[in-house]
């Protein structure tokens, strides 16, 4: 297969994959897939003149979007009630995954890059990490119409983590975690959250340019109240709450390391949204603020007392603006 991901002010990834394994139910509600090997060739491209300085200022950035082999074995869990219709006021859905790569062949090769022993194949280093990610989700619905529940309280928990070594000093670009957006914390801007209280620029404002941000760890919390208005139009209250961390220090940016105080740097937003159900897609607004941001002078905190909706530049550093497709959980 192939994946495109552009950034239009930072670069473009080109991922080209193949797999072999297996597939298949245990029951109507779960899926097992299991892929012992699983090749992937990513090329950056058109990377631009702001991404570039980042990328020199920063040689972890250098080594996670460099030109690379990912060949390892993965497996994916998946549980899903909602796969078999129902009108029952309390449904899950998880799901887990567990990724390696490179392990095999760094243990042939001898491979560590921190000692200068980086190994290539066909003049291309291969990526060595572990990584896990675990998602769960409860749909509670209550209020009834005609025998139908209209409305729905649900909530979501993401955490994953991942770790370069060997070949690698971190994980390739594309397996790395990310925090922000749509379907994530709504409050601040696509991927541009993070790590930890390291502030790379006002990540709610929508104008100007920001590089991605990623990390070894990802917590992600999220709860919405969806009601029906009238007729296709539902409407939506909701908190988001999460942060990414890098197990390792990074020097370029201070404050990204996971530490015992994870919990203290977590950045909280809220908001509320319409959503017009057309049965077959969903669109969705939704408008969400920070409540609390990590990157704050002086340490993490809450900012209740800045929100003031009648100024015109709190509304422009704080106010962020989602148009999706669909649920974003």
């Amino acid at each position: 297969g192939y994946e495109y991901y552009r950034r239009s002010d930072q670069y473009t990834l080109n991922s080209f994959k193949t797999s072999y394994g297996w597939v298949w139910n245990s029951s109507i509600k779960t899926e097992h897939q299991f892929n012992p090997i699983s090749i992937n060739y990513v090329v950056p491209t058109n990377i631009t003149p702001q991404f570039q300085d980042s990328i020199d200022k920063n040689i972890t950035l250098a080594r996670s979007i460099e030109r690379q082999f990912i060949i390892g074995s993965n497996y994916n869990y998946n549980y899903n009630s909602y796969a078999k219709p129902n009108n029952k006021k309390n449904n899950y859905y998880f799901n887990g995954n567990i990724d390696f790569s490179g392990n095999l062949l760094g243990l042939i090769t001898g491979a560590n890059v921190s000692q200068g022993k980086e190994k290539k194949i066909l003049n291309t280093p291969f990526s060595q990490y572990i990584r896990g990610e675990v998602e769960l989700r409860h749909y509670r619905a209550f209020g009834r119409q005609k025998k139908q529940r209209i409305n729905e309280l649900a909530s979501r928990i993401s955490i994953g983590a991942g770790y370069g070594y060997g070949n690698s000093t971190i994980m390739p670009f594309i397996k790395e975690f990310f925090i922000g957006g749509t379907n994530s914390l709504r409050a601040y801007r696509a991927r541009s959250l993070g790590p930890g209280t390291y502030y790379g620029g006002n990540a709610t404002n929508t104008k100007g340019f920001l590089p991605d941000q990623p990390g070894d760890i990802k917590i992600e919390m999220n709860t919405e109240l969806r009601f029906k208005i009238v007729s296709i139009v539902r409407g939506a209250v909701f908190v988001d709450a999460g942060n990414i961390y890098t197990i390792r220090n990074d020097p370029s940016r201070p404050g990204s390391t996971f530490t015992k105080d994870f919990v203290t740097q977590l950045a909280v937003g809220t908001g509320a949204g319409l959503r017009f159900d057309l049965n077959f897609l969903v669109l969705r607004i939704d408008g969400a603020f920070p409540i609390r941001k990590p990157y704050e002078p002086g340490g993490p905190k809450w900012v209740f007392k800045q929100i003031n909706f009648g100024d015109s530049q709190w509304r422009k550093d704080n106010l962020v603006l989602n148009l999706a497709i669909g649920y974003p959980f």
